[in-house]
């Protein structure tokens, strides 16, 4: 009896270790006290301490790339992969064909000697293996910075995985994959030089019209607010042609498990469509999907091609309404930000995984920069998660009160996961349950971030 109560004994003890190791209690301390805070805030001081603001015409370079990869059987070379998983799904579906091509873009603006360039993906994201593996392959064939380059992604969930290693990562996307993450890496360094060796004067213009029968609110449904805005930026080389930016709120999940091939979604349709009319190459990046969908109709791939196609009708109605101007005013607000520990999965309303177990399961992040751009009236937020559309809609008013049109994308190089309000946190959800990875306080602490982005490039309090 005495043997078997010390090995019950024992036991209990290594369960109630285990449990201290692997659950914590859900931080509800106020972000503004932690240091993390208050170091971010600095590192933004510092940053627009020393940011430029440059004046004068518009230069302006494009550049597209086909960067589907050949299914093959056997080893990985020169864009031939085998067991390439589709990314988003978390369900096993490895790539077997091709229902359309997936394209990277890329353009690149320069303002009396300053350099930007804005690159876009048919992707589920854009990782930040791949980012650093570009930033690699950059050094000695040009003087581009990252900090200097804007990056993002459509968001469909039928385009390559196998870039994010850690269980989560490849839980969603396959296994990773160093052979396709050098392969994909040079793909964009040459995207990116090709845009920068096009540079030519150019003029530019910003908008946005309402789209409210394309999108609808994930969460909470028709009750819900809404981010219903198609932002555009068109730019026109004095050569003639012209590069056309969209940016969008509904998820791009049109197309579900079902399917097995690489597509691109409802993006890749608004892209054709306007690349089938008058525009020479267009862009989509994803917006602010953190608590946003599509509404569509139609059964298979009917459903992306009536949501693209209506997006990008909407698009030239929006073009046709623009006044350009080739004299820009150009001003990028680049800073690394510091985020609170991990405090993955939902386990009670007080409890989730501790910060070392999931620390175990998501790759500790190299770097996370969250970026603002100014150009002329138009404020561009970066951003290195999937923002709330319901975040973004006072954002969005804030700055149009004061005569400023704005662009919030997710998919900026690191991926930090859902970005929702706080009174979601502890609703029964996808999007606050299982992605909402920092607790309670992220949302608001990321928004004041971005008022605070917003405030240092207007020179103005929202």
């Amino acid at each position: 009896m005495k043997k078997w109560l010390k090995i019950i004994a024992s036991l209990l003890v290594i369960i109630l270790v285990i449990l201290y190791v692997s659950i914590s209690k859900i931080d509800t301390s106020p972000y503004f006290e932690s240091s993390y805070y208050h170091n971010t805030i600095a590192n933004i001081n510092v940053a627009d301490s020393i940011r430029k603001t440059s004046k004068g015409r518009l230069l302006a370079g494009f550049a597209r790339m086909n960067i589907t990869p050949t299914i093959m059987d056997g080893d990985a070379s020169n864009g031939e992969f085998n067991k390439i998983k589709l990314a988003g799904f978390g369900d096993g579906q490895i790539a077997t064909g091709v229902h359309d091509s997936i394209f990277a873009k890329a353009i690149a603006l320069e303002v009396n000697g300053e350099t930007i360039v804005l690159v876009s993906a048919d992707l589920l994201m854009m990782a930040e293996t791949v980012v650093e593996g570009i930033e690699k392959e950059l050094k000695g064939k040009s003087t581009l910075a990252r900090d200097h380059i804007i990056f993002g992604a459509t968001h469909t969930h039928s385009s390559m995985g196998s870039c994010v290693p850690g269980i989560i990562g490849e839980g969603f996307g396959g296994e990773y994959q160093p052979k396709f993450i050098e392969w994909i890496s040079k793909k964009f360094t040459k995207l990116i030089l090709n845009a920068l060796k096009d540079k030519k004067p150019s003029q530019l213009s910003s908008g946005y019209i309402n789209v409210p029968h394309l999108v609808s609110n994930r969460i909470i449904g028709e009750t819900g607010r809404l981010n219903d805005k198609l932002s555009i930026i068109s730019i026109k080389q004095d050569s003639a042609k012209q590069a056309v930016i969209g940016v969008f709120a509904a998820h791009a999940t049109t197309i579900s498990s079902w399917n097995s091939e690489y597509s691109a979604d409802y993006p890749g349709y608004f892209q054709r469509s306007l690349e089938n009319s008058d525009i020479d190459m267009a862009l989509f990046y994803a917006g602010t999907v953190g608590s946003h969908t599509n509404r569509g109709e139609g059964q298979k791939f009917d459903k992306p091609k009536y949501v693209g196609e209506n997006l990008a009708l909407a698009a030239k109605k929006c073009i046709n309404t623009l006044e350009y101007s080739s004299e820009v005013e150009l001003s990028l607000l680049s800073a690394e930000i510091e985020v609170p520990k991990l405090q993955l999965i939902h386990i009670t309303d007080r409890l989730r995984l501790s910060p070392y177990v999931g620390n175990k399961l998501i790759p500790k992040m190299n770097r996370i920069l969250l970026q603002g751009l100014k150009i002329n009236n138009l404020i561009w937020t970066a951003l290195p998660y999937e923002f709330s559309g319901e975040y973004a809609i006072d954002l969005k008013n804030a700055l149009e009160l004061k005569g400023y049109n704005s662009i919030y994308t997710s998919f900026n190089g690191q991926y930090l996961g859902y970005i929702v309000p706080a009174k979601y946190y502890y609703y029964d959800t996808y999007e606050a349950r299982l992605m909402g990875w920092y607790g309670p306080s992220m949302g608001d602490y990321l928004v004041e971030l971005n008022y605070k982005l917003a405030h240092n490039l207007t020179k103005s309090k929202l």
